[in-house]
């Protein structure tokens, strides 16, 4: 099967530095990679024309696409538009079309256009523009004699929106796609899941296998290379083999997250859920309604940080605390319980521990979380030991309080 060679370039001096990372190259190896085009290598450049003009010039000797994004804004250290017109001998026109669009842009916003804005209208003679539906950037793609040469803005919803809108229709056919699937995993560890699946990652083949993980999430990826149009058999084929395998753990595919399935299993039952939150600190809530149409089951929640807040906002009865204390399975239970009572909830999930890295006891050292579920059928708890500096606990915590509630709707609805 035929394929072309891709490169994609990352422009922008704070890409190199530590605060900031090129997510464009991922989404980009992608979507590319489903239309045959492989990206063979990444680029990071900054600021400099110099360096600019060389990185572009490398890519357009060695691959077949080359994507740079970034570098097309209005301030004087947008440089991409002179570094190509440079490199390439096209000398930059102002394009009416392009300018006039900005202006009325401003002028529905009641603002008046900046004169530095007018270099985003500097088009490299021949270049196509490609439309910016969310910005003020708009792409250009230049055909030199050997590949094909896009120019996508920085801003990530912008790059993604132009390349589907706009580059993705305007490839080449190629002989084949590549066909990613991720399956996600809670609950266990990679070394588990390693083990578990032993059989099944001899039987791959072809097909491409990576296991990942992350922060109470384990990823299999599978890869394979197909003809157009062609079903990803072995793909397939691993998928099921792996669900058989490991049954309650794998939780979704590719986009899911464990948010968006417990909404699905609480919306498809017709429940909601509370939850009351000590360690994780709104970690949970704002999961959660990071899912579309989370209001339909998703009844609220409260940080219940201080053993005041745990009474007062989640009813926890004081003598709870006085007995167990705040780190406890009696709290969470009594937490569980108390915010589904308070918001009328079908669930109350609840979290409490030591974060770290000080608290704590030698009985319950940093790390220590207790999780508390109330539902339908009762209230239960579950005690975990969670490693990691204080933001990966917390976050941990978040995963397995979703997952449990996960397991337990789930098993709730085939009853």
């Amino acid at each position: 099967m035929s394929t072309r060679r891709a490169e994609t370039i990352a422009i922008g001096t704070e890409l190199l530095g530590p605060d900031r990372i090129d997510s464009n190259g991922a989404f980009l190896s992608r979507v590319l990679g489903e239309h045959g085009y492989e990206v063979r290598f990444r680029t990071v450049v900054g600021d400099d024309p110099a360096e600019l003009e060389e990185a572009l010039g490398i890519a357009l000797g060695r691959a077949d696409l080359v994507v740079a994004t970034g570098g097309l804004g209005p301030t004087v250290d947008d440089l991409t538009r002179e570094a190509v017109s440079a490199l390439l001998h096209l000398p930059l026109e102002e394009d009416a079309a392009i300018l006039a669009e900005l202006e009325a842009r401003y002028r529905r916003h009641a603002r008046t256009m900046p004169p530095t804005n007018r270099r985003q209208a500097q088009v490299p003679r021949g270049a196509e523009v490609l439309p910016n539906a969310l910005g003020t950037a708009p792409g250009l793609l230049i055909r030199t004699d050997r590949a094909l040469l896009a120019l996508l803005p920085g801003v990530p919803s912008e790059m993604e929106r132009m390349t589907r809108d706009h580059l993705l229709p305007r490839l080449d056919a190629t002989g084949a796609r590549r066909v990613h699937r991720v399956l996600k995993i809670a609950g266990t560890n990679e070394s588990d899941v390693d083990h578990r699946l032993a059989e099944v990652h001899r039987s791959a083949g072809a097909v491409g296998w990576t296991i990942l993980a992350g922060a109470g999430q384990i990823e299999i990826h599978l890869t394979e290379w197909v003809a157009p149009g062609a079903a990803a058999a072995g793909v397939e084929r691993l998928d099921v083999a792996i669900a058989r395998a490991l049954g309650d753990d794998l939780f979704g595919r590719d986009e899911d997250t464990i948010e968006a399935v417990v909404g699905r299993l609480l919306s498809g039952r017709r429940e909601t859920l509370a939850a009351a939150e000590s360690i994780t600190g709104g970690r949970i809530a704002r999961r959660l309604t990071s899912v579309p149409g989370a209001s339909g089951w998703f009844a609220g929640g409260a940080v219940v940080y201080t053993d005041a807040a745990k009474t007062t906002l989640a009813g926890l009865p004081p003598e709870t605390l006085a007995r167990h204390g705040a780190v406890s399975a009696e709290t969470a239970m009594g937490l569980a319980e108390g915010i589904r009572t308070r918001l009328s909830a079908s669930w109350g999930l609840a979290t409490t521990g030591y974060a770290g890295p000080g608290g704590g006891t030698p009985e319950m050292p940093p790390g220590t979380v207790f999780l508390g579920l109330a539902g339908p059928s009762g209230t239960t708890s579950r005690r975990l030991l969670l490693p990691g500096v204080r933001p990966v606990v917390q976050a941990r915590t978040a995963q397995a309080a979703l997952d449990l509630l996960r397991r337990a709707a789930l098993h709730a609805g085939n009853a």
